[in-house]
């Protein structure tokens, strides 16, 4: 008896330290910081990645500590998007921080034909929220969901701010770092709905919050407008 005791005392205090290490279990949609306290010149790190690693199927975005970067994880594997000489550098690793980020572990997902008709961000945004509801994910919560295929146009960003400017608007963080255009190309977007989460992590006036990458040119960051291609699919959890 006492034997099983001192097992049970053993593992509990194991499960402790483990805890202790950033051992994140996740349940839902999560998040680290707010995009309200960004604006407000509240840029330094909330959150090592190190404390998500070990998180089962992890999907997560956000920026980098002080505004360094943007940050993509599908699957389990980090895209750190950052600035360097005028072109984007893509990190494969967890070693960095981050001021913002959003994440949920997805085991498997359902696949739906984005229809032919839906092109605009506007729209696909209500395809989103209407198969969502077909899907019976409890749309009052956030979600998060995946866009693949062969984009017709995507204008991304990837942030870079200069830690003396005190401006904080959004077209500031725009202008800031490193901004352009991708045409034509296959990509994986990945992105989190909610109606309730207007300036914690998604911008005001708008439901989600999307990020990308694209094997094909190496590419990776934040989401400012899609205009989607034939044939794309859209992503939702698997209940």
């Amino acid at each position: 008896m006492m034997k099983n005791t001192l097992i049970l005392l053993v593992l509990s205090l194991f499960v402790l330290q483990g805890c202790k290490k950033g051992i994140t279990v996740v349940d839902g949609v999560n998040h680290s910081g707010s995009l309200h306290d960004i604006m407000t010149g509240k840029t330094e790190a909330t959150i090592s990645l190190k404390e998500v690693e070990n998180v089962p199927h992890l999907y997560a975005l956000g920026a980098v500590g002080d505004l360094k970067g943007e940050i993509q994880i599908f699957n389990g594997e980090p895209a750190v998007s950052t600035k360097t000489d005028e072109m984007v550098t893509i990190d494969n690793t967890y070693n960095t921080t981050a001021a913002l980020l959003v994440y949920a572990s997805v085991e498997e997902w359902q696949e739906i034909p984005v229809p032919s008709m839906v092109k605009s961000k506007g729209q696909f945004e209500i395809f989103v929220q209407q198969e969502a509801k077909k899907a019976q994910l409890d749309t009052e919560k956030p979600y998060p969901f995946m866009l693949t295929g062969n984009i017709t146009k995507l204008d991304w960003h990837v942030v870079d701010w200069d830690g003396n400017n005190t401006d904080h608007s959004s077209q500031n963080h725009l202008d800031s770092g490193l901004n352009g255009v991708l045409s034509n190309g296959y990509v994986e977007i990945l992105g989190f709905y909610s109606k309730t989460h207007r300036g914690i992590f998604t911008h005001y006036g708008e439901d989600t919050h999307m990020h990308f990458r694209s094997s094909d040119v190496n590419l990776a960051g934040h989401v400012d407008y899609i205009f989607l291609g034939p044939n794309m699919t859209l992503k939702l959890p698997k209940k």
